[in-house]
């Protein structure tokens, strides 16, 4: 330091490469005579640091690649965006078969995208398919072929994971989002082979049914149809209506919609659609020069009535784009409008949300800790009390099951490494665990084994739901060997849906009379031995008889014996349910 004179502010740059970026951190050097103090900025590394992510998602009509900028200061920006048409969905929903031609080419596809990727230096990133994929009986020979070819494996998406994943990008995008479900919300998310239909209130999401009711599906299926009518326009409401009435009347007969939210790949057309015409109400702005993110009722009827005059020639030279990206938007339009029809909604909002900031948002969440701030697991246990209550279920007594198994879940959590994702899904199954007796009393494993593999539970995958079904099917009867499960699950999940059915067994023990006998319950684990005591003044041979009856199984799944202790006090009712369902007490 010699060299500098005193009073001498010096500048020493700290330059880093990483995830193909230059960062400059300057360290400053003052030097008054002996001196020297060294000044860094406050702010954290981790909170500058920038991930480079990708998205591929692998579609009905077209795969696409976003890159994406990830980092806790700016959130989520889009980099870079490339697509081709790949129409996989067209052979998929016609013939259930995906032809070589056709691998060929999506594998082209990537292989140009691996080469973009390159560019920008990524390792993160994630490939999806949904139904394209999803439905065709040769998915395996092209997953490997792809594989083989490219070195990408691609994930093929329930249904309820890609949703999920859609709902997950609007509220890391949208402030708006939040301030929307307070009321009457359908979320309306229409792909190349289905749609789903959400509905929120009250900022709970009250439920969700898919309807294999998507613009591609409906083009296919038409298309010979077509040759022999006069009005296209007319065959399209005539098959799309009935189901969107149906589903009007099962599940929103008791709700006022205030709002659509709009979500799927046609409304990036949508919006081109506006600003090119730039009529009337449909400006691409609003008046105070801001981009629009929403039309009102009559701005969207003004927009259905000019794009179902035109033909889809017509509309791809106006838009720039494939006289089959176009023949698409008629379809698409028609379904909202029909929503529109039956719900009475006042707007919609088009949030131009994909399936790539989707994975881009779940990247965020898990990578990079950034939360939105709409709750999505609460939706999942929302979700799965309304399913319980439309088939009558005895609510004191599954709240009262849910508190005693989410206690002795937390008592031994840790011993057995069970996640908070374990915790979820043994409370979705205690949950509907009752339901299947308002079809027969007799059958009440099998037919809630039923209903929860017939129903949506967006937020976990097939599997999942398949576990949480499995720990319900045999909550009373005999637990099967592993070698006599046909549902292809390895040993991992026999595993895991034997603890999630050991601990409902002892927790639905504790209330077979359906009373509540006990008020207050806790636990306490001490080497092997796990306690459970409950405060009742209530007759409980039959809890005890019972519980002892599966202590057992608990047993030997957990190599923890269970003791159920009666203390005779009384307490209040349910005073610890609600820590109980937060998160209990253990760690």
């Amino acid at each position: 330091m010699s060299n500098y004179p005193p009073k001498t502010l010096v500048i020493f740059p700290k330059i880093t490469y990483n995830n193909n970026r230059w960062h400059f951190t300057p360290n400053l050097l003052f030097r008054d005579n002996s001196i020297i103090i060294t000044l860094r900025p406050a702010r954290r590394i981790s909170d500058m640091a920038v991930t480079t992510f990708a998205a591929i998602d692998v579609g009905s009509h077209e795969t696409s690649l976003r890159i994406y900028e990830v980092s806790k200061k700016f959130g989520i920006r889009e980099l870079d965006y490339v697509h081709h048409t790949a129409r996989l969905g067209y052979e998929t929903y016609s013939t259930k078969h995906i032809s070589y031609h056709s691998i060929d080419k999506l594998c082209t596809i990537l292989n140009g995208f691996k080469e973009k990727m390159k560019e920008y230096g990524i390792s993160d990133y994630m490939i999806a398919s949904t139904s394209a994929l999803r439905e065709a009986d040769n998915n395996l020979i092209v997953l490997d072929q792809v594989r083989q070819r490219t070195g990408f494996r691609i994930k093929i998406l329930s249904n309820s994971e890609q949703r999920y994943l859609c709902y997950k990008s609007i509220a890391f995008k949208e402030n708006s989002f939040h301030r929307l479900i307070q009321k009457g919300t359908l979320l309306v998310d229409v792909g190349g082979g289905s749609m789903q239909l959400s509905l929120f209130d009250k900022n709970n999401l009250i439920c969700t049914q898919n309807i294999l009711l998507g613009s591609l599906r409906i083009q296919e299926f038409l298309q010979d149809m077509q040759k022999h009518t006069d009005n296209y326009q007319n065959l399209v409401y005539e098959y799309i209506s009935n189901d969107l009435h149906t589903f009007s009347e099962l599940y929103l007969k008791d709700h006022k919609i205030k709002n659509i939210i709009a979500v799927g790949n046609q409304l990036r057309t949508f919006v081109k659609y506006l600003t090119v015409h730039n009529f009337g109400h449909l400006q691409p702005t609003d008046s105070k020069g801001k981009k629009k993110d929403s039309v009102s009722r009559q701005e969207y009827d003004e927009f259905y009535e000019a794009i179902s005059s035109q033909h889809p020639e017509d509309l791809a030279k106006e838009l720039n784009t494939s006289v089959d990206q176009a023949s698409l938007l008629l379809p698409t339009a028609m379904i909202y409008h029909n929503i529109f029809e039956e719900t009475g909604a006042e707007q919609m909002w088009l949030s131009g949300i994909t399936l790539c900031e989707g994975m881009a948002a779940d990247f965020a969440e898990r990578k990079e800790r950034i939360s939105p701030a709409h709750s999505f697991l609460e939706d999942i246990i929302h979700t799965a009390r309304s399913t319980a209550a439309r088939y009558d279920y005895s609510r004191n007594h599954c709240e009262y099951v849910e508190n005693a198994a989410l206690k002795i879940f937390d008592a031994v959590k840790r011993q057995q490494n069970m996640t908070k994702h374990d915790r979820l899904l043994l409370q979705i199954a205690v949950i509907l665990h009752n339901c299947g007796s308002f079809i027969n009393l007799n059958e009440v494993g099998e037919n809630s084994y039923k209903i929860i593999m017939s129903t949506e539970l967006i937020g976990i995958s097939h599997k999942e739901r398949m576990i949480v079904a499995t720990a319900v099917r045999y909550l009373r009867d005999y637990f099967p060997e592993y070698s006599e499960l046909q549902d292809g699950f390895d040993k991992e999940d026999y595993v895991r849906i034997a603890k999630l059915n050991a601990i409902l067994r002892l927790a639905d023990a504790m209330d077979r009379s359906h009373k509540q006998k006990f008020t207050a319950i806790t636990t306490s684990l001490r080497r092997q031995t796990l306690t459970i005591t409950g405060s009742t003044l209530y007759d409980i041979t039959l809890e005890q008889g019972i519980f002892r009856n599966h202590s057992d199984f608990f047993e030997e799944v957990f190599g923890i014996q269970p003791i159920l202790k009666q203390k005779k006090t009384m307490t209040p009712k349910h005073t610890d349910s609600t820590k109980a369902k937060n998160g209990g007490n253990h760690e």
